[in-house]
């Protein structure tokens, strides 16, 4: 399994949005895309689906952008994965029994099953408030060095 870069940036989207509005109200989608190192386009790509998943916001005017509608605490790493590359699963045949003719008999499928519930698990268990405590703590780094 790999992820799509829309779900790496995704996140680190997040984790700006979430850092940077403790001190400003709303996030500028400009300033979003020069921190992260992407284009204006591209972060618009991104943010379609944050926003029709209801995770973040947009404000108008002149000191809009993007906000969280969400606690951090209340997001996790699964949901933003999900958002982006759909339900987390390593293989096609794992919840579709008419993927695969062997699907009723296939013990492999049983492994692959188990495994995509653990990287479900534990991708549900990383929230984005402990991302952004790290984040802060690096940013914090960075300017006492």
């Amino acid at each position: 399994m790999k992820l799509s870069t829309k779900s790496r940036y995704g996140l680190r989207i997040l984790i700006q949005i979430a850092v940077d509005s403790e001190i400003m109200p709303a996030v500028k989608g400009k300033v979003v895309a020069q921190q992260q190192n992407i284009s204006e386009a591209y972060l618009e790509q991104i943010m379609i689906p944050l926003k029709n998943s209801g995770m973040v916001g947009t404000v108008r005017g002149c000191n809009g952008g993007y906000v969280l509608n969400k606690k951090t605490e209340d997001i996790n790493l699964l949901e933003i994965i999900e958002i982006f590359e759909g339900k987390v699963q390593l293989v096609r045949c794992v919840g579709k029994k008419n993927e695969c003719k062997r699907s009723e008999a296939c013990t492999a499928s049983t492994v692959w099953w188990h495994l995509s519930e653990v990287i479900r698990k534990e991708a549900s268990l990383i929230k984005l408030s402990e991302l952004v405590e790290k984040e802060k703590k690096i940013n914090k780094m960075d300017y006492v060095i």
